[in-house]
């Protein structure tokens, strides 16, 4: 099923781009209508790299041990939040953050997609004036960091269902499929755990818990 469904999404751009060739060509094109071609063409050149890409970081996180690096999810949270500045500021995006130490272990390259494809959502699947929360820290031990978002109502069983790997909400477009499914990977790579859970308000509520640094090195031995 797996494969299916990414030949399916890998199709979607390639007929996109063989639709618009061969209407455009049809007949005999300007400018203008060359030019809309190849802006059409380009959209789903990204649209497959993006898949392309999403895929190897899936594979990537499951192809075995990964590289070690102390990494402080407070500083990579809030990294990846500066560089996301433009595109909440564009949509009225109020951003709150309670950033507190949150060390673990981990290869720092994938852990930055885990986090980029976190915020990422909760910017892309939002509402102009909505909020994202940003909480990091330590609760019983365990490194922890949540991302939340206002955004459409999401029912239970959809939430859960968005871990796996090609599938979109009900009414709701959640990206490729391939977003919260490559940070469910890349959490296990890391020995961690991820909840999910539709707010009642709308919107979604992402925590990942890991162990803390002792304990993924005592793994090992």
């Amino acid at each position: 099923m797996f494969t299916a469904n990414a030949a399916h999404e890998l199709r979607t751009p390639l007929t996109t781009m063989r639709t618009a060739i061969d209407v455009t060509l049809d007949d005999q094109p300007g400018t203008p209508e060359l030019l809309a071609m190849t802006g059409d063409i380009s959209a789903a050149v990204d649209q497959s790299k993006r898949i392309l890409d999403g895929l190897l970081t899936l594979a990537r996180s499951q192809a075995g041990p990964i590289r070690q690096h102390d990494v402080d999810l407070a500083d990579l949270v809030s990294g990846i939040l500066a560089g996301a500045a433009g595109e909440t500021t564009a949509r009225d995006l109020a951003v709150r953050r309670d950033l507190w130490p949150a060390r673990i272990t981990g290869e720092l390259v994938l852990l930055e997609r885990m986090v980029g494809n976190l915020i990422d959502n909760a910017v892309r699947y939002n509402h102009a004036g909505g909020c994202i929360e940003v909480t990091t820290g330590v609760t019983g031990g365990l490194p922890f960091a949540c991302i939340a978002n206002t955004g459409p109502p999401i029912t239970p069983s959809t939430a859960e269902a968005l871990l796996e790997p090609f599938v979109r909400g009900e009414g709701v477009r959640t990206g490729l499929g391939l977003g919260l499914s490559i940070v469910r990977g890349i959490v296990a790579a890391h020995h961690g755990t991820i909840s999910i859970v539709a707010r009642p308000t709308g919107g979604l509520a992402v925590t990942l818990r890991f162990p803390a640094c002792d304990k993924i090195n005592s793994m090992k031995r």
